[in-house]
């Protein structure tokens, strides 16, 4: 770790890829190790993965703890889900007890991606979180919208609350404000860009007292002392494009319909029935394999997706293994030039079998949207893009694949 200056903690895998971005931005070498139990990697900076956001809170503190003791770095970011998805309160405190730090300030908003808080109350794109898709999360269903009592519930401490006027004056006044609150975790309202650049301002101000917690935005308003933007480097790539997406979010629906009508990829959707079942799973990927194989060479790509069928409950880690056993079947048998990811479950699933130790971050796509490559391994340079389902205008699928 001697070169090592940040480090990211994240609950899942496109969280730890587009919150990495930002420090990749910002001039950093960025790795993604595949392996939360084995963190170590040769870079500036780590986005690690704790793959804890389906995993029971006491679990998912413990694993957090464990890997804040391995990793010798000063600075620190929490990465949080914008829709307070998986064990937020839980997950912060094992980094400040791991870590001793006083306290930790809490902001999912992402402006340009319509999630903002405003009177503790955290909307997506104006709906309050408790009226929109988010909140009926099969593992951590939502209760409420506002903010400190979410907190609070999950972690059975007092939460406080700074509003707009207190985040509006100027950092150093914020940075005061957050160090007079007695409570270790704030909630911090933030509407624009504007607001997210003065709370990283106070952020700064406040070097190893406070954690930083948030999603993409406030990550992107970090700064890094002597950090040079990297100027993007397109790699070109005339090869085939493999797209699987597991996401059950209704906006991957647009975009996979959006990106049939420009490109008219054909669609395949595994029998999920064979898939999720023991005896006959093998049987089923190599069906997948050869229906996909033999749409070669006439087609430039495919559509893998399970997103237009019924949601199987309960079978959500199964389905997500079984496209990554399909994925890496493939992949051995023709060579793509890029494999398109949609769903954090999913990521992990093909990543885990594709026998890497880390992902390099090289790009932005689009805005949080990454790519990727293999750092090594047998499918090492591998191009991969991945997507949070709920990520992305209607035409972002379209745009990844012109990229």
């Amino acid at each position: 770790f001697s070169s090592l200056q940040f480090a990211v903690i994240a609950d899942d895998l496109t969280g730890s890829l587009d919150t990495g971005l930002q420090f990749h931005k910002k001039g950093l070498t960025t790795l993604v190790p595949l392996n939360w139990k084995n963190p170590s990697v040769k870079g500036q900076a780590l986005s690690l993965n704790t793959n804890s956001r389906n995993i029971p809170g006491d679990e998912a503190y413990l694993r957090v703890y464990r890997s804040c003791r391995k990793i010798k770095v000063k600075n620190l970011y929490k990465k949080i889900d914008s829709t307070m998805r998986g064990n937020v309160g839980r997950e912060i405190l094992a980094i400040l007890d791991a870590r001793k730090i006083p306290k930790a300030v809490v902001i999912p908003a992402v402006p340009v991606m319509g999630r903002t808080v405003e009177k503790g109350v955290l909307r997506v794109q104006g709906a309050p979180l408790l009226r929109t898709p988010y909140a009926k999360d099969p593992f951590h269903p939502i209760f409420t919208s506002y903010l400190p009592d979410l907190l609070a519930e999950e972690t059975g401490e007092s939460v406080g609350y700074i509003g707009l006027n207190s985040v509006r004056k100027d950092p150093s006044s914020l940075a005061r404000k957050i160090e007079s609150r007695p409570e270790r975790l704030l909630i911090l309202d933030a509407v624009s860009e504007n607001d997210l650049e003065i709370i990283a301002g106070a952020c700064e101000l406040l070097p190893e007292k406070v954690l930083p917690c948030g999603s993409v935005g406030l990550a992107d308003k970090l700064k890094i002392a002597g950090g040079r933007p990297n100027k993007a480097k397109r790699i070109k790539s005339q090869d085939f494009i493999l797209i699987i997406s597991a996401s059950r979010n209704p906006r991957t629906a647009e975009q996979i319909r959006e990106a049939r009508e420009i490109f008219s990829f054909p669609l395949i959707e595994p029998n999920l029935e064979a898939l999720t079942h023991p005896k006959s799973a093998a049987k089923g990927i190599r069906e997948i394999c050869a229906q996909s194989l033999a749409l070669f060479p006439g087609e430039k790509g495919i559509i893998l997706t399970t997103t237009f069928q019924k949601h199987r409950k309960g079978q959500e880690e199964a389905i997500s293994k079984f496209l990554g056993r399909t994925a890496v079947s493939l992949l051995k048998q023709k060579r793509f030039g890029s494999l398109v990811l949609t769903g954090g479950d999913l990521a992990m699933g093909v990543f885990t079998r594709l026998s890497a130790t880390a992902l390099r971050i090289e790009d932005e796509v689009l805005p949080g949207i990454p790519l990727s490559t293999l750092a090594d391994g047998p499918f090492a340079h591998l191009r991969l893009v991945t997507k949070a389902g709920g990520f992305g205008e209607e035409d972002a699928l379209v745009k990844i694949i012109q990229y």
